[in-house]
């Protein structure tokens, strides 16, 4: 079968590579267009883009539903899946293809539908999570599902690191899913239990210590890698790093406070005491958290805010 894949995030990079190895063909990569990046603002292209040509690969950047209207009739693919794309496929072209379009959600639908459902599973502190493939419609990941799997978050588990892992278990199924494409009908999901997982903010970042360490270890796992995690000290923005909770003699009584201790940049939550391993303070380099508090020479009660 002639397909194609459309994604934006590295995420995708084991469905690609099994449908490379497969009796199948990869007709095109589609992806975002370029855009600015970093602090000089150079037009570049996403990572998944950049990976693919590389490797060689037909690459489609289409910057909206007419430029992909022509890549589709151009590339003739039967089928599509989109993992992490990033963008609404506009009803008319749901149809382009033969067998439409397949997507692979990474939750148990009809829960945390939206873009971001690895990082509201582990902000919510689930225990599991999974991967769903579904056809897509008009909705927002409301298809008909064709495979479901669950899967354990462990304690561990960054929003990087559980990303790598679904993708990765979902490669085969993707396979098994486009075997029986035409073959076997989705089921339609339930028409209870949804949820939402919109898209993460910045703002969502930003640490209020006074809350339980649990939440604030759940906001580091599920926001660290992006869009970051940060809190503002003496009016500026601060990046941290590595948070972890340790048993330590402190001195430390209100939540916010900070000091340095045997080596360490403690912080008081609103029940414990944590660790920043490493921060970024604003327009300068990323340093220890130890370091940062020496340069700072911490007075009596000082406070992240």
């Amino acid at each position: 079968m002639q397909l194609s894949v459309a994604s934006s995030s590295l995420v995708s990079i084991p469905v690609i590579e099994a449908i490379m190895a497969s009796e199948h063909t990869l007709g095109s990569i589609i992806t975002n267009p370029d855009k600015p990046t970093g602090r000089g603002k150079k037009i570049d292209s996403n990572d998944l883009a950049k990976w693919a040509e590389e490797k060689g690969l037909d690459v489609a950047k289409p910057a909206d539903t007419s430029e992909l209207n022509r890549h589709l009739l151009a590339a003739q693919p039967q089928l599509i899946v989109t993992v992490a794309y990033g963008r609404l496929i506009p009803v008319e072209l749901l149809h382009g293809p033969r067998f439409g379009w397949i997507n692979l959600h990474f939750s148990i639908l009809p829960k945390l539908r939206g873009a971001a459902p690895v990082q509201w599973a582990i902000l919510n502190g689930e225990t599991t999570t999974g991967y769903t493939i579904f056809k897509l419609d008009k909705g927002m990941d409301t298809g008909p599902v064709y495979l479901s799997k669950e899967v354990n978050i462990n304690e561990t588990d960054t929003t990087p690191i559980l990303l790598e892992k679904l993708g990765k278990l979902a490669a085969p199924d993707i396979l098994e899913v486009i075997s029986t494409i035409g073959k076997v009908r989705a089921t339609p999901q339930p028409l209870t239990g949804a949820t939402l997982a919109p898209k993460i903010s910045k703002d969502m970042g930003k640490i209020v210590w006074k809350n339980p360490t649990e939440n604030i270890l759940r906001q580091d796992r599920a926001l660290s890698d992006n869009p970051g995690i940060w809190s503002t000290f003496n009016g500026e923005r601060i990046s941290l790093y590595g948070l972890h909770e340790v048993l330590a003699t402190n001195k430390l009584n209100q939540a916010g406070e900070i000091e340095l201790a045997e080596d360490k940049l403690l912080i008081r939550t609103g029940d414990s005491v944590v660790e920043i391993a490493e921060v970024i303070p604003a327009g300068k380099k990323r340093m220890s958290g130890a370091d940062f508090a020496r340069g700072a020479r911490l007075a009596p009660g000082a406070k992240f805010e």
